[in-house]
């Protein structure tokens, strides 16, 4: 299974400064506080990592860009590691609200070419895990991750793939003029009968653990999670973490891996069996398998 980051969410600002002055800093500004916002690094041109304009506007690395070299600089020093799976939720949904700053909207073509120009800035040639190479001679690449599969953890040890997680509409304009996802730096979220799917996410591993594991069977990569918006956390419930593990899900998030903050004093904490960050995938894999190189 390989080691999961999410940077949720992204968002657009081709021409710098979009974000550069949310209402959340005025406020917090009136009232005296100091939150480390970094106003000179919104003002750049680029895509920027966030949750919410003006509301939830603090991030540990607000500029794309920044937060992959962080990543590869971690990559590159230990170039043994699992292979990194990367998801940019590049939420663009307008809220509507009077005075908050909408996202600009990400059905754009030259906006998705944008993307996907600054992940390569980063992280070029075989850095990246790509849709071309996990395709390679086969029709679609669907087909390719159901016939002979993703390349082996000998080959994306030290390498990172990423997945773009966002509306249909979004993925539509990301896939036209590539098919299969050809020439394309990051994978898609797509139907299981479309030629680009190979990714899915799953929310609830409760109800669709059997799916899930007759994906991974396939040779589908599945992204699930054990817990949401504190729910499972304030009852103290792990029903959800037990079936996401069991389903084969390659990449299981979670909000309460040991040492994350836990401000209501939940005590919740998920890991793999036995504290493991990962493991052999036991759905696939049954004897013979070792995580470690």
């Amino acid at each position: 299974m390989p080691a999961f980051a999410s940077l949720n969410s992204t968002s657009s600002d081709p021409q710098g400064g979009r974000y550069a002055d949310p209402k959340g800093e005025q406020w917090a500004r009136e009232a005296g506080e100091q939150t480390g916002f970094d106003r000179q690094a919104m003002l750049k041109p680029g895509f920027k990592t966030f949750h919410i304009p003006d509301v939830d506007y603090l991030s540990t690395c607000p500029v794309l860009v920044q937060c992959l070299a962080e990543v590869d600089r971690w990559s590159r020093a230990h170039p043994d590691h699992l292979p990194i799976m990367i998801t940019i939720n590049a939420a663009d949904t307008p809220s509507n609200r009077p005075g908050i700053n909408n996202p600009i909207g990400l059905d754009d073509k030259g906006l998705l070419d944008a993307l996907d120009a600054e992940i390569r800035s980063v992280l070029p040639g075989k850095r990246l895990i790509t849709p071309d190479e996990v395709r390679g001679k086969a029709r679609t690449l669907r087909d390719a991750v159901c016939t002979h599969g993703w390349p082996s953890l000998e080959a994306a040890r030290g390498r990172i793939y990423i997945m773009l997680d966002v509306r249909d509409a979004v993925s539509n304009v990301f896939r036209d003029g590539h098919p299969s996802l050809a020439g394309r730096a990051m994978f898609g979220w797509y139907a299981d009968d479309q030629p680009e799917s190979a990714i899915q996410i799953v929310q609830d591993p409760l109800v669709e653990r059997t799916k899930i594991s007759a994906w991974v069977k396939q040779g589908v990569i599945v992204r699930t999670r054990t817990d949401a918006n504190t729910v499972e956390a304030r009852t103290g419930n792990y029903r959800k973490a037990l079936a996401a593990m069991a389903s084969g899900a390659q990449a299981v998030s979670t909000d309460y891996y040991p040492g994350a903050p836990d401000p209501l004093s939940t005590g919740f904490s998920v890991t793999l069996p036995e504290g493991a960050m990962a493991r052999c995938n036991p759905v696939r894999i049954t004897a013979g398998c070792s995580a470690v190189p």
